[in-house]
Formats: structure tokens, C-alpha cells, sequence
């Protein structure tokens, strides 16, 4: 063999490693794992009725618009990459802030096409100004994460596609008859997008002329995406636009994880509590009880204000732990902070308050503790403070929005449910009360653990989490909202709870851990198991009804708490006994615990990828809603009024649901009257009237009386009082159950035709 030839031989044996270590590479990244979760998406949406080209434009345009544009301005103002699915993330809920903050002043100014001005522009600084070119590159090897890690973070994410598309997906189709029996605030949250699709500010589209008293962020950004690419304002609500959103709150969190304790697989410990736990029963007949109270699957698609809240509220989070621990940080982190702060005070109402919460328990334990003043969270609750007080005034009005102390008041549903009746006993409440808190207990067993390492809570990122988790939680128990939306605390709260009981398991580890100490963490696990599934049997048998005795609910209970108060105590002997124990009794502890959580949280599993059938779904959408609303919407003026007869969701005579508002959703036009139950007035008119909000009865009742008019005795002095009066131009009849009287196709000009309704234009 020639030298040449030798020379050639290396020089392919070179190529071929460097090859295989590239492949190698590219199967350790998190580019694998990311494909699937996008090959399954988009599986799962064409399976619920999204066509290929709309799933393709959605995606172009949030990475193009939202993402890469964020992810530039994050690395920039950080200083540098970190790992690309967190930059990706917090670049995520940037690009939404930016877009909701550009998207106001452009609607208000008649030119929401300018949507896509900011991205553009942004990508073309990114790539023209040389100073910024970097910032294109990420971390390298630094911001690599394990394999392991990158493909649990996409289960968790596949994991909430597939549970949508089992659950909510199922249930909301988007032909008839699919969308008949929509989760009753659907319609409302279509109706409020259309109306900031078309005005800034907006007012409500439900009553004509009553102010818009809510948090309508989420509104905005999605009536900026429908501008950008076309798609229709249902299909961003029921199916694309809160799967990216959903996903960046999934890798915030592992990421907030990773900074407290400084491993990857605590991320992946704190996303399973959160999404996957459930607190321990011992009535067989209520495997669950009151774990619907803090983690529900579907209320990120409930509501959107929430999921979208909730994204925004991480990013902050996520860059307070950093700005925290780095007291002396550049002004780059503190702009992005502030921009996400401004998107934030009209995302979610629950959420600054529950953040100054948490910045005051960190002034105030380092105050005492340490003596001195915590300049960082100290100016954070100063613009924190500083936007909360702009958001109550400026958008919601300085309203109460029907807040009232009523302590327990979210437990009385779960009491009902337990006890088979609708006034349920309050001893039934209180032995409710007690296995609800010992199950959160169990859930965030690890905030017990900090006990017995208090240094670990003295870390500010920690004490922060922990005021906004324990603020969260105690204001969702003492507080009641109507809707019981008192619950929006403990869902916002729940995630934090849940990443500070993590970082107390992860406190209370050994520093090596042995395959005996190992054996006994399962043994301790097994034993909770063994101990929940005993109780359960015991107590086995059929739902009671109405009149069941407290002590069946209540003996059973003080049974599992005097096994775990026993296995503590031996514990402790044990410890005193044998002092090699002492170190792993806190975790031993912990582990059997968790063990009595196994059994609800495997059936929650369960649930989970089945689904959860409805049961009798109300059809409030009738055939030919969509087809006509969209009629009118395309023939029509964002200016013009509409007045219909379909009112009351139930038709029942001396009885209105008032929670109608698919007439606004489908029309994108503001309605005389349709349904009054969310108005910021409803409260006020239920404590004045003592009844529900979704009963109480309309305040004008002229404007009411003038509408009915209109429809029922149609004469040239009724229709044109709608007309002159109120500026109606257009009637949308429902023909269903309340058809008009045959005069009024004599006043009014009929124009379209579609199922139960009919469109008429005076």
C-alpha cells in the first residue's frame, strides 16, 4: 500500500467518526425528541378536524413571529444563550408580551395588519447589525441537556396534546353537530376574542354599552394572530393556539426546577406532581376527593386567560430566581422582566397579586433573618406593586368583581359530592375539610421535609416560591369569587408548591445514596401502597346516599392518619436508637407517604389517556349558528349592532340561564342583549337580589322589554325603536324554541337563512 493510499485510508476512517459522532449527537439533542412531539401534533389536530395547510401557517408563524424573534431579544438582553428549549420558552412568552403590547396601539389605530412589523424587523436587526449576529448561536455543549431529560420534557408535552385531544378535542369538534354542547364559557371567550379582533379598548359584546371589567390579554394576542394568518378566531381557540403556549409553560417549569436545585431530573420530578398527583382517599366511592380542587386537566382550554397567564407568570418567575441571585445583574434582564410584567397585568388577575406576595416573604425573612434589605426583590415589588394598581384600575375598573370572604367555601362542592346531596351536613364539611388538606399534605410532602433542613428555605428563589405558592392556596380557601373562580389561586399556585415540595425531597436525599437505602425508600413506598389500598377495602361498598353518617367518611380517615403518625414515631425511635438511620428517616418518611398518593394518581393516569366523558352536555349551539353568525360578520360592519331573541340558554318560562353568548362569538359584533351572567355588574345585581349569577335578572329591564318588542309584537314603532334607540341594524333569530312573529318579515329585510336562524337587517 501506497503512502497516498494510506494517507486516503486515514483520511476516511477520520470522516467516518467524525460522522458517526455527529449522528450520535444529533440523536442525544433534544432535536429528536422535539420532531416527535411536532409529528404527533400535528397527527392529533388533523385527527380533530384542522387541515394540514392551517396547522403549517399556525407554525410558521408562531416560530417566525413569536419565538425566534423572542429567542433573539432573550439572548440579547440575558447576555448569551443558555439551553435552547429555555431560551426557546422565555423567547415564547416574550414574542407573546411583544405581540399584545404592539397589538393595542395598531388595532386602536385602525392597522392590525401591522402585526408582523415587529418580528420582521426584529430578525432583520438580528441579522444586518453585526453586534447582534451572535446572539444566533446557542450554548454549545454548556446548554446541552441529558438525553433522558430532553425526551422526558417531550412526554410531558406529547402528554398534554394527547390528553386534549382525549378530553377536550373530543368534546368541542369543530362541525356540527360537535360544537352543539360546548364547556359553557366557550362561547364566551369566542365572543370577547371577536370583540378585541375589532376594538380597542374594548367593552363587552355581550350587553351593549356596559364596560369589559376583565383580564382580555389572551384576547388581543389571539385576535393578532387570526390578523396575521388568516385562521379563524374558533379554530385558534379550540385547537392551535394554546398548544405552544402550554408547551412553554411545561419547559418554564422544569427549568425553574433546575434552578433551585441544580439537576435535570427534579424538572421532570416537579411537572409529574403537578400534572400527575392526586391526593389519597379512603372512600372508595370518591377515589379522588378533592383533587379537582387544585389540578384539572382541561383548564388551560377552559381558560385561556389562565394557560396564558400562567405561561406569562413562569418567564417572570424563571428570571426573578436568576435576578435574585444575582443581586448586581445588567439592565437587559430588568427590561425583560418589565415587558413581560406589562403583558402580565391583563393576562390574569391572580397572578400579581400571588408574585408580590412572594417578593414580600422574601423581604421579610431576610429582614429578619439577615438583617438587611433585599434590594432586588425590593424594586421587583415595587414595579410589581406599581403594575397591580394600573391593572385595577385601568382594566378592571376598580372593581371587586363579587370578591367576598367566605372561608372553606370552595370545599362545599366536594361535600356535596361525597355525601350524595346538595346540602351536605357541616360536620360531613368539616371531615371533608380534613382529608382534602391531609391529601395536599401527602401530595407536597416534600414542604414538610423542609423542616428538617431550614437553611434550604432561607434561599431567596425558595422563599419566593413558597410565598406565592402558600399566598395562592390560602387565598383560593378563604376567598370565594362567583364561578367559585376562587380556584384560579390554587391553579395558579399549584405548580410552585409543587416545584418547592420537590426541592425539599431533593433536601433531604443523602449525598450517596447505597442499594439498601434504595431498597428501603420502595419498601417505605410499597407500605404506603399496601396501607391506602387496606383502608379503601375496608371501607368498600356503594355510594351512600343523601344521609351518610359522618363516621363513615371520618373513621377511615383518622385510621390512615394514626398509621402514618405511628410510622413517624417509629421512625423517630429508631433514629435515636441507631444513628447511621437518622440521616434517611426524613426521606423514608417522605416515600411512604408518596406511597398513599400512588394509588389515586395511577387512575388518574388512566383517566387520563381514556378521557373523561361528559355527562348530558346542554346543546346551546343549534344547527346553522356558525354558518349564519359568519354570514353576518362577512355583510356587515364592525360598528353594527345586533339584537336577537335567543337569550336565556334554558327556555324554561319564569326562569333565564343568562349564559348565552354564542350570538356575539359567531357574529364578531356587539349584541343589544344576549347574556348578562359574566357582566362586571352581575355581583352587585346577586347580592342585591340573593340568587346566582347565572339567574339574576336584567337590570334594564327597558332595554329588555324594547327587545322583546321587537320580535314578539313586531310593529314599525318597535323595530324602529331598536333602530333609533340603540343603533340596531341587524336581527339574528332563533327560530328554535322562540320563533318571531310573521310580521316582522314585513319590517325587516330578510337576508340569509341558515338551521334554526335567520338573519334580518332593518
Amino acid at each position: 500500500m501506497t503512502p497516498v493510499q494510506t494517507a486516503r485510508d486515514a483520511t476516511g476512517q477520520v470522516r467516518t467518526a467524525r460522522s458517526r459522532l455527529s449522528v450520535r449527537e444529533a440523536l442525544s439533542s433534544g432535536w429528536p425528541p422535539a420532531g416527535s412531539v411536532l409529528a404527533l401534533t400535528v397527527a392529533v389536530l388533523h385527527h380533530y378536524g384542522v387541515d394540514h395547510r392551517q396547522t403549517a401557517v399556525f407554525g410558521v408563524f408562531s416560530v417566525l413571529a413569536v419565538t425566534l424573534p423572542g429567542t433573539l431579544l432573550v439572548r440579547a438582553l440575558r447576555g448569551g444563550a443558555r439551553h435552547l428549549a429555555e431560551d426557546a420558552a422565555v423567547g415564547t412568552a416574550l414574542g407573546h408580551a411583544i405581540t399584545v403590547l404592539g397589538y393595542l396601539p395598531e388595532r386602536w389605530a385602525g392597522l392590525p395588519l401591522l402585526v408582523p412589523a415587529w418580528p420582521i424587523a426584529t430578525i432583520i436587526a438580528f441579522v444586518a447589525i453585526p453586534a447582534l449576529r451572535p446572539y444566533w448561536r446557542g450554548a454549545g455543549r454548556a446548554g446541552r441537556a441529558p438525553a433522558a431529560f430532553s425526551w422526558g420534557l417531550a412526554a410531558f408535552v406529547a402528554l398534554a396534546v394527547m390528553a386534549s385531544g382525549t378530553s377536550f378535542f373530543r368534546d368541542h369538534r369543530l362541525a356540527w353537530p360537535g360544537y352543539a354542547a360546548p364547556y359553557i364559557d366557550m362561547p364566551f371567550h369566542l365572543g370577547l376574542l371577536g370583540e378585541l379582533k375589532h376594538h380597542v379598548p374594548p367593552a363587552s359584546p355581550f350587553v351593549l354599552g356596559e364596560p369589559l371589567h376583565y383580564h382580555w390579554f389572551v384576547y388581543a394576542d389571539m385576535a393578532a394572530t387570526s390578523w396575521a394568518t388568516g385562521i379563524e378566531p374558533e379554530a385558534l381557540l379550540y385547537r392551535l393556539y394554546l398548544l405552544p403556549v402550554l408547551a412553554a409553560s411545561i419547559v418554564l417549569t422544569a427549568m425553574i426546577a433546575r434552578r433551585l436545585t441544580g439537576g435535570w431530573w427534579p424538572g421532570l420530578a416537579a411537572l409529574g406532581l403537578a400534572v400527575f398527583a392526586r391526593c389519597p382517599s379512603p372512600c372508595p366511592w370518591a377515589p379522588g376527593l378533592g383533587a379537582n380542587i387544585i389540578l384539572r386537566d382541561e383548564v388551560p382550554w377552559w381558560s385561556p386567560t389562565q394557560a396564558f397567564g400562567a405561561m406569562l407568570f413562569a418567564a417572570l418567575v424563571l428570571l426573578l430566581v436568576d435576578l435574585l441571585r444575582r443581586p448586581r445583574a445588567a439592565r437587559g434582564p430588568w427590561v425583560l422582566f418589565a415587558v413581560l410584567l406589562a403583558a402580565t397585568l391583563g393576562s390574569k388577575s391572580v397572578f400579581l397579586p400571588i408574585l408580590l406576595s412572594g417578593l414580600l416573604c422574601v423581604l421579610a425573612v431576610t429582614a429578619l433573618v439577615r438583617r438587611r434589605l433585599h434590594r432586588t426583590a425590593a424594586v421587583a415589588a415595587v414595579m410589581v406593586t406599581t403594575a397591580l394598581l394600573f391593572a385595577q384600575i385601568a382594566i378592571f375598573g376598580g372593581t371587586s368583581d363579587g370578591l367576598v370572604v367566605h372561608p372553606l367555601s370552595i370545599f362545599g362542592t366536594v361535600a356535596a359530592d361525597v355525601g350524595a346531596t346538595t346540602g351536605p351536613s357541616l360536620s360531613l364539611k368539616v371531615a371533608v375539610v380534613l382529608i382534602c388538606v391531609f391529601g395536599l399534605g401527602c401530595v407536597w410532602v416534600g414542604l414538610i421535609m423542609l423542616a428538617f433542613r431550614p437553611r434550604a428555605v432561607l434561599d431567596a428563589p425558595v422563599l419566593l416560591l413558597l410565598g406565592v405558592g402558600v399566598s395562592g392556596a390560602a387565598a383560593g380557601l378563604i376567598l370565594r369569587f362567583p364561578g367559585s373562580s376562587q380556584r384560579q389561586f390554587l391553579y395558579g399556585a399549584a405548580p410552585y408548591l409543587c416545584l418547592v415540595a420537590v426541592h425539599g425531597l431533593v433536601a433531604v436525599l443523602p449525598p450517596r445514596e447505597d442499594a439498601r437505602f434504595r431498597r428501603a425508600l420502595l419498601a417505605a413506598m410499597g407500605g404506603g401502597v399496601a396501607l391506602i389500598l387496606t383502608i379503601r377495602r375496608l371501607n368498600d361498598g356503594p355510594r351512600p346516599g343523601a344521609g351518610v353518617p359522618v363516621q363513615r367518611v371520618l373513621g377511615p380517615f383518622l385510621v390512615l392518619v394514626c398509621a402514618v403518625a405511628v410510622l413517624l414515631a417509629a421512625l423517630a425511635v429508631a433514629g435515636r436508637r441507631h444513628l447511621s438511620l437518622r440521616p434517611a428517616s426524613p426521606a423514608i418518611a417522605a416515600a411512604f407517604v408518596m406511597g398513599l398518593v400512588l394509588p389515586t394518581t395511577a387512575a388518574h393516569v388512566r383517566d387520563t389517556w381514556r378521557g373523561v366523558v361528559r355527562t348530558s352536555p346542554t346543546t346551546v349551539i343549534t344547527p346553522g349558528t356558525i354558518a349564519a353568525g359568519r354570514w353576518l360578520r362577512d355583510h356587515s360592519r364592525p360598528g353594527d349592532v345586533v339584537a336577537t331573541n335567543s337569550i336565556c340558554t334554558t327556555p324554561n318560562p319564569g326562569r333565564c340561564d343568562a349564559q348565552h353568548f354564542s350570538v356575539a362569538a359567531y357574529t364578531e359584533r356587539r349584541v343589544l342583549v344576549e347574556g348578562w351572567s359574566y357582566e362586571a355588574r352581575t355581583p352587585e345585581e346577586a347580592a342585591k337580589t340573593h340568587v346566582k349569577d347565572a339567574a339574576v335578572p336584567f337590570w334594564d329591564r327597558g332595554r329588555l322589554a324594547d327587545n322583546d318588542a321587537a320580535f314578539h309584537r313586531p310593529s314599525p314603532v318597535t323595530v324602529r325603536r331598536l333602530r333609533d334607540r340603540y343603533g340596531v341594524r341587524w336581527l339574528f333569530v332563533d327560530r328554535r324554541h322562540d320563533g318571531p312573529a310573521p310580521a316582522l318579515a314585513h319590517l325587516a329585510r330578510l337576508r340569509f337563512t341558515a338551521g334554526d336562524w335567520s338573519v334580518y337587517e332593518i
